[in-house]
């Protein structure tokens, strides 16, 4: 309600003479807001009003130059402000008939949805209609009603005066699903576990509001005036609004990343509502990469495209190449590729597929691999769904004879639906993918600093992602990189096109490339060629050139396909494509002999230096020092030429190609000192800029190459050795002394590494038994409560990744406190290692028996089929503990109190599933001892 006060001011403002402005509106504009309505307009924690509206109508205010009085009140009173004429207009709402019949109502530009909230443990409601049985909470007398009604006539609706009262009916567990906005609100006092039962990847689209403002019929000229004046609204404004308040909270400067859910094991979100699968651990590599802040935010794909598109998100993690990607969007970097397989009903026994095969087959709706199974299977009719479940009751009704879904993905999916059983997977139908970063269109720099961060990624690093997530080897893609390049299908249908590629090199700028003394192409840039035709089959014919102006030209003229070891530089970019680095540019001073010590670049101010012309540093060197005298030159021949005859002082190149040089008669007594401090330049490889597909092949081949076989390769080209000629008296001589000094070193170590190995030996006995020491328990020889935490972590992650079941029983025994107090503490002691035994001889090898403290034991049981797998080991537990103990004072009998805690219903970590297995122990403590209880079921 509005108080007197209140009322008090909006007269006056009313009443006030108020000034029009240069635009022809009012000096001051009286706005109603909602107090409740997040996040569009509310009342903050410090009583302000805040949200998307407060936020537009300021811009408003600032660019028309007039003051904004935001009045905010229940959403009721809002209205009959503008109604009786208390306030100008109001500020935000979503337009219904009954609303434009009372107002004139104009468009903000903003792009908002009226959305359902879906529990998250609801299992099966992927749609509207899915809800028919479900009760679904809505706030009496809201833009959500009407919507809803049309969309779910026969829909069990439960209604409640305001948004407080339905937070709470869901929070209670009375609705199963309830009517907002685009978000929930953050600052609720319940909005952590809010945002928990109700995550917003579970949340369904009920329609697109349309987003206005009102005010009244007859005020036609400010009507006019305002549409005028949020017409000049920039664009770019809008979209940072709906970014900032609509999409999902988040530091500054983070990078928001859109995560597609039920993809397991490449994306997916744990029951914590965490992000977790091999793209996240990409993405979490290259976030450490390249020192930028990351945010996951979970969805379905295509709603992730859409918040892509509206830039609500600044990526989507992963998407299949597909040619039909809105305008706005572009691929950023070629994530993964995954393969898909053909599904078939079991009841069909369908053997395999060949171009023979008639029927219809489902496909995902962005499914890239389309054209080519036309190309395989010419008499099948593809159909695309959107769901996997419209595709499953198509397939189970006969309506198609299968579908195609990812390996990896698919198996894991049709458990989940219990409908594994059938269905059977043709592995001959393997078809391969690629997947791409998207980013939006107007962001290319962003685009380039996720290839960067990517192409930085050690291969080795994404190998070992892989295989924590992926079970199956033949669903490898990194791993298979060293062997084989993994192509796609439009990748090896270029290839085919373009069966023999001219590739350009030198024929004396070794070691990189030159001509052997049988005069074949050699070097660095030949060896690479070589491994990259091995794991891609490309056919390279190498041309040689010994000027490479001339070679440049070719390129551009197209003579020649590529070229390697070339720099990135404004004027090729006109007729060339650029690959990722292959490796760096290490600058060296050559000098003779009697030149003075070079300690950085600025010591050759006022010297003439001599440096090949075509290089980068060239073109630069004096831009950083302009007192050094730089003469280009032709080739390093005729710099070093130049050197000799002391018409230079000194000649910059790269190491490499300086220490070649050193090997060669003539140059042996030049002196070479590496210049730290001069820029490193990237060495590429040129591809003519209509081969762009050769681009990203060459790429994933480049990536092969790890960093051990490239060294391999430098150390075959750059290792060498100088000789100088000595006497035979003098060789004879120091071969001698060096015998007896390897003799005496040889004894020296023998004895030495005797002694050393003992040591090592000795060493290594006692860390393992302080290892075991701070790890069991130093009675019972059992895991102590650090190492069962440890235990547990391990098997999360391991059943994570599998899909499986685990369990811990909470055990504290019921009676030991009484023979322990008529005994004695030794009996009691005697008593705790009987029953370890007890317990340990109850599981498997492969589970874990810890005692947690005092008469508490934890058992950790792993790879269970169902919670029905522990009630029998808690039952056995149960029987064997039961029995009477002989003990050395005679026969005692005791019972146990087990709680037990299930992953993954009852928590994703090992904090979360202590606490609950310890919470349900205590509760059989209070039910009666001796028996054993779930957090879902009634006692055994």
């Amino acid at each position: 309600m509005i108080g007197k006060s209140t009322l008090a001011l909006l007269l006056m403002l009313s009443l006030a003479h108020t000034y029009a402005s240069e635009t022809g509106l009012p000096a001051r504009l009286q706005v109603a807001l909602s107090a409740d309505t997040y996040p569009y307009m509310f009342t903050n924690a410090d009583g302000e009003v805040a949200g998307l509206a407060v936020d537009y109508w300021r811009e408003v205010g600032r660019q028309e130059n007039i003051q904004i009085d935001f009045i905010a009140a229940d959403w009721p009173d809002t209205l009959k402000l503008l109604q009786q004429g208390d306030v100008q207009l109001h500020g935000a709402m979503a337009s219904t008939p009954e609303r434009s019949a009372m107002f004139k109502l104009t468009e903000l530009n903003i792009e908002a949805f009226s959305n359902i909230y879906v529990m998250r443990d609801l299992t099966g409601v992927n749609s509207l209609t899915d809800l028919q049985p479900f009760v679904i909470g809505v706030v009496e007398n809201t833009g959500h009603l009407a919507a809803l009604k049309q969309q779910l006539p026969q829909g069990n609706f439960m209604y409640f005066p305001n948004i407080t009262a339905l937070y709470q009916a869901a929070l209670d567990g009375k609705v199963a699903a309830f009517t907002g906005l685009d978000r929930l609100p953050t600052q609720d006092p319940r909005y952590e576990e809010l945002n928990r039962k109700f995550p917003l990847f579970r949340r369904i689209a009920l329609r697109k509001m349309e987003l206005v403002y009102a005010v009244l019929p007859a005020n036609k000229q400010l009507a006019q005036q305002l549409a005028e004046a949020t017409a000049r609204l920039n664009r770019s404004f809008l979209d940072e609004l709906e970014r900032r308040w609509l999409g999902v909270p988040a530091e500054q400067d983070t990078l928001l990343l859109g995560v597609s859910i039920d993809n397991q094991p490449y994306m997916h979100v744990s029951l914590q509502g965490e992000a977790q699968g091999l793209f996240v651990d990409m993405w979490q590599h290259w976030s450490e990469q390249t020192g930028t802040k990351i945010a996951f935010v979970p969805d379905t794909s295509f709603n992730n495209l859409s918040n892509l598109q509206k830039g609500r998100i600044d990526v989507v993690v992963a998407f299949p190449d597909n040619k039909g990607l809105p305008d706005n969007l572009q691929d950023a970097h070629q994530l993964y590729s995954f393969n898909s397989e053909f599904f078939s009903p079991t009841k069909l026994q369908l053997k395999q597929l060949d171009d023979t095969t008639t029927g219809k087959v489902g496909v995902f709706e962005n499914a890239p691999y389309v054209a080519e199974l036309q190309i395989r299977y010419p008499q099948l009719e593809f159909v695309r769904y959107r769901s996997l479940n419209e595709m499953l009751d198509a397939s189970l009704s006969e309506e198609l004879l299968g579908f195609f879904g990812a390996s990896a993905t698919m198996p894991m999916r049709l458990q989940q639906l219990n409908v594994w059983d059938s269905f059977n997977r043709l592995e001959s139908s393997s078809v391969s993918s690629p997947l791409y970063s998207l980013v939006r269109a107007d962001k290319p720099e962003l685009a380039e600093h996720i290839r960067q961060g990517f192409t930085a990624l050690k291969l080795d690093t994404l190998i070992q992602a892989e295989q924590r997530w992926i079970t199956d080897k033949s669903q490898y893609y990194f791993s298979t990189f060293r062997d084989k390049v993994p192509l796609s299908f439009k990748e090896t249908d270029w290839l085919n096109n373009h069966s023999k590629l001219r590739v350009g090199m030198l024929s004396d700028w070794a070691p990189m490339e030159f001509v052997d003394e049988d005069g074949n192409p050699a070097g660095v840039t030949v060896d690479m060629f070589n491994l990259l035709s091995k794991r891609m089959n490309i056919d390279f014919d190498i041309s040689v050139y010994s000027q490479f102006d001339v070679m440049l030209a070719d390129l551009q003229q197209k003579k020649l396909d590529l070229i390697a070891n070339v720099s990135q530089r404004e004027d090729r970019k006109s007729y060339a494509v650029f690959s990722d680095e292959f490796w760096s540019i290490q600058w060296a001073a050559l000098s003779r002999g009697d030149a003075a010590t070079v300690v950085s670049t600025a010591d050759l101010n006022g010297k003439r230096v001599a440096i090949y012309k075509d290089y980068q540093l060239a073109k630069h060197l004096n831009d950083a020092y302009p007192q050094i005298d730089v003469k280009p030159v032709a080739d390093l021949r005729r710099g070093l030429d130049l050197l000799l005859q002391h018409e230079v002082d000194f000649v910059i190149d790269s190491v490499e190609a300086a220490s070649e040089m050193l090997r060669q008669t003539g140059y042996m007594y030049l002196r070479v000192q590496v210049l730290d401090d001069l820029p490193s330049y990237p060495s590429l490889i040129a591809v003519r800029n209509d081969y762009q597909p050769l681009l990203e092949i060459l790429n994933k081949g480049l990536r092969s190459i790890g960093q051990a076989e490239r060294q391999q390769l430098y150390q075959k080209w750059f290792s060498f050795q100088i000789t100088q000629g000595i006497n035979k008296a003098q060789f004879n001589r120091m071969m001698w002394q060096i015998g007896g000094a390897a003799l005496a070193l040889l004894t020296f170590f023998v004895i030495w590494n005797l002694s050393l190995r003992k040591e090592v030996r000795l060493r290594r006995q006692a860390e393992q038994k302080m290892r075991f020491m701070a790890t069991h328990d130093d009675l019972t020889q059992l895991p102590n409560r650090g190492l069962i935490k440890e235990r547990i972590e391990q098997a999360l992650l391991q059943h994570a990744r599998h899909n499986e079941i685990l369990a811990l029983l909470f055990i504290d025994l019921d009676g030991f406190k009484e023979v322990n107090d008529l005994y004695g503490h030794d009996v009691g002691d005697e008593l705790l290692l009987k029953l370890a035994l007890i317990l340990k001889d109850a599981v498997r090898k492969s589970d874990t028996v810890a005692r947690f403290g005092g008469d508490e034991f934890v058992v950790l049981l792993t790879g269970l089929l169902s919670r029905e797998d522990a009630a029998i080991v808690a039952e056995k537990m149960l029987h064997q503990l039961s029995q009477p103990v002989t003990l050395s004072v005679g026969e005692v009998k005791i019972g146990a109190s087990i709680g037990i805690a299930v992953y993954p219903d009852d928590g994703t970590d090992s904090a979360k599933l202590l606490k609950v297995a310890d919470s349900l122990m205590y509760r059989v403590k209070q039910q009666g001892k001796n028996q054993y209880c779930f957090s879902r079921s009634v006692f055994s």
